[in-house]
């Protein structure tokens, strides 16, 4: 078998390390290459002959989708006492992996993103520097707002495809934003595990919001007390499926289901920066996220990221074909409000540019998508 990973070496040899078990418990031969960012393009489509399974970031579910280089997991494999699917943490089982209504892929891991701060409640941060980080923590922050309990679409109109990035909701949040993002000692955070843990800093979720905003009614909602979060869902983390072009299907989803399995999960959930616990049996367990000897500190790492996928409301991160050029837009215009723009303006910018990319990449495709990536709908019979 082959198992093609996109963009993370780490994780590559950390699946290479178990290839000695899977050979000894199967007599079966894994063979893992390097596979380069953009899997939803041509290359991929065409490369998708000579792998097996994939492994590849969360956010790439929805164009691999698109692009119908996945097999749906076979229910067979769901029900295995070697997976224990029930085990992963609900928002990851029943969202992040499901795509048109099926699931699409099992979870290596897959981080959300953590504030780093004091125990002080008031959160006092420092920008991230990186585009994609700054989109994703800006839409982190958004979510509470955003994420209104009726479950309407966030990002888009569902009729229309109109981006709602300058309504409401998401204005408040950045607003909020601009003023927590003060250059403070706090950071927002995925895994960087080489990296020192800054001194008097400890991780928690992000802030709740008192209100949400109803597209439908167009008013804002008072949220109740125990549901105030809502949690960003695929902005990190590493999936693997199993390939149409696969011949051998059989093997490959029992592979795929042992290596995301709970006896795997020690090794994997922290074999790269990209990847974290997201099992509920595991959910006090140490993992750091950052360079600590303080076992205690490195467990409120686990123990945050998994009350946050156990949120009542969440946010799915712009899983359509051309996702990162969606959040370098947004990105862009969030630092320009970070530097002095009026809110709203930089946000009718980004919903001006997230049309344009639209356009270019077919609107009525791309609202099809973004139908599935909700899993409202189904790819239509045959496809």
């Amino acid at each position: 078998m082959r198992v093609a990973v996109v963009s993370d070496g780490a994780l590559r040899l950390a699946i290479d390390r178990l290839r000695g078990e899977w050979k000894l418990a199967t007599d079966g031969v894994v063979e893992t290459l390097d596979f380069p960012a953009g899997a939803d393009t041509a290359t991929a489509k065409e490369a998708g002959q000579d792998f097996d399974l994939i492994v590849f970031p969360s956010r790439s579910l929805g164009a691999l989708c698109e692009a119908q280089l996945l097999r749906p997991v076979r229910p067979s494999v769901l029900k295995s006492e070697e997976l224990r699917f029930e085990d992963f943490l609900p928002l990851i089982r029943d969202h992040e992996i499901v795509y048109a209504q099926r699931v699409m892929a099992l979870p290596l891991g897959c981080p959300t993103p953590l504030l780093l701060a004091s125990d002080e409640s008031e959160v006092s941060c420092t920008a991230p520097v990186d585009d994609l980080e700054l989109a994703l923590a800006y839409l982190a922050w958004a979510a509470p707002h955003a994420e209104h309990r009726s479950r309407v679409a966030t990002l888009f109109d569902f009729d229309t495809f109109e981006p709602r990035l300058a309504r409401p909701p998401f204005v408040r949040a950045l607003e909020e934003f601009i003023d927590a993002m003060d250059g403070g000692p706090g950071r927002i955070v995925w895994p960087a595990r080489d990296e020192p843990l800054p001194e008097g800093l400890t991780p928690r979720g992000f802030p709740g919001a008192e209100a949400s905003y109803d597209p439908l009614a167009d008013e804002w909602d008072a949220s109740a007390p125990g549901g105030r979060a809502a949690t960003l869902l695929a902005s990190s983390g590493r999936l693997i499926a199993v390939t149409k072009a696969s011949r051998n299907a059989a093997t490959a989803f029992r592979f795929a289901a042992w290596l995301a399995g709970p006896e795997n999960a020690s090794q994997l959930s922290m074999a790269s920066d990209a990847v974290a616990n997201c099992r509920g049996s595991r959910s006090r367990s140490v993992d750091g996220w950052r360079a600590t000897e303080d076992r205690p500190l490195a467990r409120s790492f686990t123990e945050a990221v998994a009350e946050a996928l156990r949120a009542p409301r969440y946010l799915l991160a712009p899983r359509l074909p051309g996702s990162e050029e969606y959040l370098r837009a947004l990105a862009k215009h969030v630092r320009d409000a970070l530097d002095g723009a009026p809110p709203q303006e930089a946000l009718a910018a980004a919903a001006a540019d997230w049309e344009a990319i639209s356009a270019a990449r077919g609107r009525d495709a791309q609202r099809a998508a973004y139908e599935r990536s909700l899993n409202s709908a189904r790819f239509p019979a045959g496809e």
